[in-house]
């Protein structure tokens, strides 16, 4: 059944015809290309209906053993642990013999996980051969994994490193380095999967997806490594950081960022770590405790592999440059205050102005590159990026409700006009072309 974008382009093909704009035989090419690709793409509401669908029978059949199980023998129960798996198999089987189409692949792969899922789950409680909760979620992860290159399945994908994240944030009693070496193992077994859909196609949506469920896993492994408890603040700047130059190396400045998910992960956490961290507060009761050495050597490990990224990045003269410089200002300034042991109350106030002062320099960088790219949504973000850290600033002071009134207005008529000069500058390029 044809969208309307379809619609649209068999009748502009027509009026370029009949207009002499292209031959018969070009007309004829680009008809067959994109009916090839929408045979080819997978209904998008025919996919999510058969991955829900597969869940729900899936967690049925699960159900319905589990109303039962304790009238089951030994055996049984065995034999009835294996049967989503055995399922699963078997319609993956004839999903790849019969090359039907990949919401049906994407329906049998997540099938065969939650059969997986069972299977092991059941058979620790059955045997009790297994006592260690990130041990058996590390077997299931590693399962799973083979099926994301059998059904070259996005969805189990995602699958796959949720749990494999499951099983991070249950190492608590690891050491450092077996959860590092764990978490490397996990990411890392998915990496051949994204880069593949890179090479073919770097802009393709299921491309985008794989590498948004890529940058929440580095987060979710990020957030599990802790000091004793504490949350390492310093991995997360750096984190992000990281993500906005792999894709500066993966993607130019003027690609959608909708095809970005590195940049739209990265730039959002920096937006959110780096707007916490002018608050005063967050400052004071920051704990004073010595980062052990260990800890120390991957956030500095981290911040140079980004240094070298930035360098990377400043010899190809990428304009968004400017940014990440901001980013690590940020960064080499509250990591080398760490080493020194400086991070404490006493420091509160000069890093609470020391950020504001980065968070302004950025929101005016970010506004100055929407209004050169006449881009609204650039523009925008720097003048949201400005208000938010105003507003902020205001509820911590005390002024009086006719001020803060005055510089809400101000605010607001700043957008309006800045919106209103970037649409009449459009309107001036559109008339220059």
């Amino acid at each position: 059944m044809k969208n309307k974008y379809d619609k649209w382009l068999e009748r502009e093909m027509k009026v370029w015809e009949e207009a002499g704009l292209v031959d018969v035989d070009t007309i004829r090419q680009i008809d067959t290309y994109y009916r090839e690709k929408q045979e080819n793409d997978p209904h998008k509401l025919g996919a999510i209906l058969g991955i829900l669908g597969s869940i729900l029978i899936g967690l049925g059949i699960i159900l319905i053993l589990a109303k039962n199980w304790d009238l089951f023998p030994r055996g049984a129960k065995v034999t009835l642990s294996f049967l989503p798996f055995l399922i699963g198999s078997f319609l993956g089987m004839i999903t790849l013999k019969t090359h039907l189409s990949n919401w049906l692949k994407e329906a049998a792969a997540i099938f065969t996980t939650i059969g997986i899922v069972t299977a092991v789950v059941m058979s620790g409680q059955i045997y009790h051969v297994i006592t260690e909760e990130w041990l058996l979620f590390f077997i299931i992860t590693l399962l799973t994994l083979p099926l994301i290159y059998l059904y070259h399945s996005t969805v189990t994908l995602a699958a796959y490193l949720v749990l494999g994240s499951i099983c991070m944030f249950m190492t608590d009693l690891t050491g450092l380095w077996v959860k590092i070496a764990l978490g490397v193992m996990i990411i890392g077994g998915s990496v051949p999967y994204i880069v593949r859909g890179y090479k073919k196609d770097r802009l393709n949506t299921e491309t985008g997806w794989a590498n948004a469920f890529l940058a929440l896993a580095g987060f979710a492994f990020i957030t599990s490594l802790r000091d004793n408890g504490v949350l390492l603040r310093e991995l997360y700047i750096v984190y992000f950081i990281l993500l906005v130059g792999i894709d500066g190396l993966l993607y130019e400045e003027d690609i959608s960022l909708g095809m970005r998910p590195f940049a739209i992960v990265g730039n959002i956490g920096l937006y959110i770590t780096l707007f916490v961290f002018t608050f005063k507060e967050f400052w004071v009761y920051i704990d004073t405790r010595n980062v052990g050495g260990e800890y120390l050597s991957i956030i500095v490990l981290l911040l140079g592999v980004a240094i070298g990224i930035t360098i990377r990045l400043i010899k190809t003269k990428r304009d968004f440059t400017k940014r990440i410089f901001i980013y690590l200002i940020a960064a080499v300034m509250i990591i080398t205050f760490r080493l020194l042991g400086l991070l404490n109350a006493d420091s509160a106030v000069l890093f609470t102005i020391l950020l504001n002062l980065i968070f302004v320099l950025l929101s005016l960088i970010t506004l100055r590159e929407g209004i050169s790219y006449s881009s609204s949504g650039r523009m925008n973000m720097g003048l949201l990026l400005l208000a938010a850290l105003t507003i902020a600033r205001f509820f911590d002071s005390e002024f009086s409700f006719l001020i803060k009134g005055i510089v809400f207005i101000a605010c607001g008529v700043i957008f309006l006009l800045a919106n209103f000069y970037l649409i009449k500058k459009r309107k001036k390029e559109l008339r220059n072309v």
